[in-house]
């Protein structure tokens, strides 16, 4: 725990955000992502692209937190 970024101020009490919590920062990136290509994260086509994208990284990256156990 010494060394986890989310008790870098050594209270140990608390816990890191769930998963589904790092949605909203998550969906924010991919808007950035598709900006940097020179979308518009706002057209028609994409205004639910962000939100799908940030889903399906939590879905791919699961496994991390599991065991094989």
């Amino acid at each position: 725990h010494e060394n986890c970024t989310f008790h870098h101020d050594l209270e140990l009490d608390h816990r890191p955000p769930t998963r589904e919590a790092l949605l909203p920062d998550m969906a924010n990136s991919y808007r950035l992502l598709l900006t940097g290509l020179g979308e518009d994260p706002e057209r028609q086509g994409l205004l639910k692209t962000p939100e799908r994208a940030a889903k399906a990284m939590l879905f791919f990256t699961k496994g991390y937190d599991q065991s094989l156990e």
